[in-house]
């Protein structure tokens, strides 16, 4: 009997215990937030921000399904504006390389970037807004990695007969 009675009191120790680390302290946003760090809806809202939609490896020069003639591969970076607001210049860097995109973004517009050669690892990373030139509705979001994957050469274009009359 005793030894039911400490198991039940030990099993309530244990639940009040619980209970006590599940419960939530309301704690006021001037307690963790400082009034510079406040923004409000509306205005993060109006904020440009810049992801990177797309990474991938391509042919350089390619602009069909066929190529004239086999040339290096290239990784392209796509980046897009998702905010509302147009952004200024920003940089991308690619596995260290850096790109100036001096003329910005306008709101949901894509812009393609090319960047000459590849790694061994086919290992990249881009960053868009990499020095920080660009407030955004979000700053957590402009890193993409891409694992690229070994590369199957498109055909040779062959040209079309031209018949004489």
């Amino acid at each position: 009997m005793l030894m039911k009675n400490l198991t039940a009191r030990f099993a309530l120790l244990l639940l009040g215990l619980g209970m006590a680390a599940c419960t939530l302290i309301p704690v006021s946003p001037a307690e963790t937030l400082s009034p510079d760090t406040i923004t409000s809806p509306t205005e993060s809202a109006s904020l440009p921000d810049l992801i990177i939609k797309l990474v991938y490896l391509e042919m350089s020069g390619r602009q069909t399904n066929c190529v004239a003639a086999y040339t290096p591969y290239e990784i392209r970076v796509l980046v897009e504006n998702i905010g509302l607001a147009s952004a200024g210049p920003f940089a991308v860097d690619l596995n260290n390389t850096r790109q100036q995109v001096n003329e910005g973004a306008a709101p949901g517009e894509v812009i393609d970037l090319y960047f000459s050669g590849t790694t061994p690892s086919g290992q990249y990373q881009a960053t868009v807004d990499s020095i920080n030139q660009v407030v955004e509705r979000e700053e957590d979001n402009n890193t993409l990695s891409y694992l690229a994957p070994t590369p199957t050469p498109p055909p040779l274009c062959t040209a079309t007969p031209i018949s004489t009359p």
